[in-house]
């Protein structure tokens, strides 16, 4: 106990790191891999995004024959926009839409 005394005393008197979200937002950082977008008009139609996907979020839509990607199987790796040759796929900075798929 009287080694832990000092870290407490010295953390009273700091600010709380945590911000209180949703109403304050904090920047986010260069380097976020946040929801995945895929550009159909620069997808080939490879499928490298389909095998490189190690949570098999990505699917073909049998009507457009495109690649359609499941954001509340996805865990935002960045496999997928790493193994397109086009670029087709791309990792945003958005991540508000989360809500959306956790129960």
């Amino acid at each position: 106990m009287p080694k832990i005394l000092p870290t407490v005393i010295k953390n009273l008197f700091r600010r709380p790191f945590t911000v209180k979200y949703p109403k304050v937002r904090r920047e986010v950082p260069e380097g976020y891999r946040g929801k995945p977008v895929i550009n159909r008009e620069k997808c080939i139609r490879c499928w490298m995004c389909i095998r490189a996907c190690p949570d098999r979020a990505i699917s073909i839509n049998k009507e457009t024959r495109t690649p359609m990607i499941w954001l509340g199987r996805c865990t935002y790796c960045g496999e997928c926009a790493e193994a397109c040759p086009t670029r087709a796929i791309r990792m945003t900075r958005e991540y508000e839409f989360l809500d959306q798929y956790v129960r």
